[in-house]
């Protein structure tokens, strides 16, 4: 394999053979590329699925293009036989991490697509930093913790544990305890409210592993455009007239057969430092909750750092969340 230095900066494809071809994926790809990883979820029994429009946004909302950012193979049949992706936000930041994902399609696994795949994804996510100036640069890929054949792979090529992280839930059916609010209210969550509360998300989140600030286009594009964010679900936690806190709450239908169940995700649960310890993320996970359970679902889940520097899990378990299943962010730096 070799890096193309054209205008474009791409990673060049594995060679393509009678039974295999390789290119980059096209958004006219996202309903192939949601079914490839479906059928992958169910063979490793991982709870993730994922709809077309979710995986129109992923393929669309990035900032980079597809042709150096995304790469599948195809059987001679048409079928999408293993497909790998980049995720990279150059965002101002002390440290940018460019994020990679592979698939491989249980009937052509064994075959050496593996191996391919995957060193195409390093090559390409290590040639989307080389412009990077932040002090420093990191490649990870987040997998839950039974996928350890893929694990095992990452870790041959430097790769290590940087992170674990927990999947938690709680059944909403249970008593949801509302603290009171004094000092602050929680509102719902509202459209002129969304440029302060990126303000707050990044002020909440800047002591955190990982992260990278949001511009304006990336919180938008992002995560206000997300299919599964639900406006009418969230809330944010005001003083005066300005934001300290805010849950942002999201849902993804196409989980639920899977589960057996229909679930809503805290999909982010910021504060800022100086409103921490008071109460406010208590209030919010309620008014969450609460949305939920009369919306007619059944379960909350969010996800948590084991290692959060504010010790969230200990505020979720509080509330009634526990642990269903585990993950590990492995990642190597590049120097």
């Amino acid at each position: 394999m070799h890096i193309s230095h054209n205008h474009q900066m791409t990673v060049s494809p594995p060679a393509s053979d009678s039974e295999i071809s390789w290119s980059p994926a096209t958004i006219e790809d996202a309903a192939d590329l949601a079914a490839a990883f479906n059928e992958l979820a169910i063979a490793d029994e991982t709870p993730e699925r994922l709809s077309t429009d979710t995986m129109n946004h992923e393929l669309a909302s990035s900032f980079r293009p597809l042709d150096r950012r995304t790469m599948v193979a195809r059987s001679s049949t048409g079928q999408v036989a293993a497909y790998g992706t980049v995720y990279y936000r150059a965002d101002e930041g002390a440290e940018h991490r460019a994020h990679v994902a592979t698939y491989v399609a249980p009937a052509h696994r064994g075959r050496g697509l593996e191996d391919l795949l995957t060193d195409w994804v390093i090559a390409a996510a290590t040639e989307e930093l080389k412009a990077s100036t932040a002090q420093r640069r990191f490649l990870s890929i987040w997998l839950y913790k039974k996928l350890e054949d893929v694990a095992q792979r990452f870790a041959a090529r430097g790769f290590e544990p940087a992170r674990h992280w927990w999947e938690m839930e709680r059944l909403l059916k249970d008593d949801i305890f509302v603290p009171g609010e004094t000092e602050f209210r929680v509102v719902p969550w509202a459209e002129e409210l969304t440029e302060s509360v990126r303000l707050v998300h990044n002020a909440a989140f800047a002591d955190h592993w990982g992260n990278t600030p949001m511009s304006a286009e990336s919180w938008r594009k992002q995560v206000i455009a997300s299919p599964g964010f639900r406006p009418d679900l969230s809330f944010v936690a005001m003083v005066g007239g300005e934001p300290v806190g805010y849950a942002f709450n999201e849902m993804y239908p196409e989980d639920w057969e899977a589960a057996g169940r229909s679930e809503c995700w805290v999909g982010a649960l910021g504060v800022v430092r100086d409103w921490r310890k008071k109460g406010v993320a208590t209030a919010l996970l309620a008014h969450s909750m609460h949305a939920m359970r009369k919306d007619g679902l059944d379960v909350a889940m969010i996800g948590v750092d084991s290692s959060s520097p504010t010790g969230a899990h200990h505020l979720y378990e509080s509330v009634g969340f526990r642990t269903r299943i585990t993950a590990t962010t492995w990642q190597r730096e590049v120097v």
